[in-house]
């Protein structure tokens, strides 16, 4: 209650009751699977789909895009957690 009343005497807007998806990172690498790989370490709790990285990247064909992924899967770049879900490979402890 007294965060609540606090950000209203702040003039703050209400938080969202789930907050808002962190920001994406500046992708600066000069090819797409370093793109990927950016995307991918950046949040690296969340499953990824591959039309989202095909959106975020500007791809119109996704379904290339989609044999690409599973290609950098198969060679051990990045982890094909589920159909058309990726995520980074997970660091070795």
């Amino acid at each position: 209650m007294a965060r609540r009343l606090t950000r209203e005497l702040a003039g703050q807007p209400p938080s969202s009751r789930w907050g808002s998806p962190p920001p994406l990172p500046d992708l600066f690498s000069p090819d797409r699977r370093g793109k990927v790989l950016q995307l991918l370490t950046a949040q690296p709790w969340r499953a990824w789909k591959g039309a989202e990285l095909a959106a975020i990247l500007g791809i119109e064909n996704v379904n290339s895009f989609r044999v690409q992924l599973s290609q950098w899967s198969h060679q051990g770049y990045i982890n094909k957690i589920g159909p058309a879900l990726y995520g980074p490979m997970p660091t070795s402890t």
